[in-house]
This record gives structure tokens, sequence and C-alpha cells, in this order.
């Protein structure tokens, strides 16, 4: 398998998760890849292994993300009280 193909499937995996909404609770990261626990808001968990560069990138940028939303979902919170 190509790593482009790898990377696609690992993808689509990860976007399978959050679009279930589940969040990136840890990360750990090896030479084999990044391993990756997500947990849903329902107490679920899993465990995602990443190899390929770019699906780690992915992952990085949708933990940005997600962090982008805690955060304003807290300022929201702090403005309404």
């Amino acid at each position: 398998m190509s790593d482009h193909e790898q990377y696609r499937q690992e993808k689509q995996k990860l976007d399978d998760y959050t679009g279930r909404n589940f969040r990136i609770t840890g990360v750990k990261e090896d030479l084999s890849g990044a391993w990756l626990a997500l947990e849903h808001p329902g107490g679920e968990t899993a465990t995602l292994h990443l190899k390929t560069a770019n699906a780690r990138k992915y992952y990085v940028m949708l933990l940005m993300k997600q962090q982008d939303v805690l955060s304003d979902t807290s300022i929201h919170g702090i403005m309404e009280s």
C-alpha cells in the first residue's frame, strides 16, 4: 500500500471518530507513530495508531481546532455570567 493510501485510511478513521463526537484526550508519540486516546462524551474510549507523517500533522490540526472550540465555549460562558 502506498504512503498516500495509508494516510487516507488513517485520516478516514480519525474523521469517523471525530464525526461521532469523540475528542482527543491524550497523545503518545514514539518512533512507530502517534497513539491517540479518544473519548466520547458518553464515556466510550478508543485508541488510534497513526503511522504516517501526514496523518500525524492532520491530528495536530484537529487538536488545535478542538482547543479553539473549548476556549470559545469557556469565553462565552464567562461573558454570559
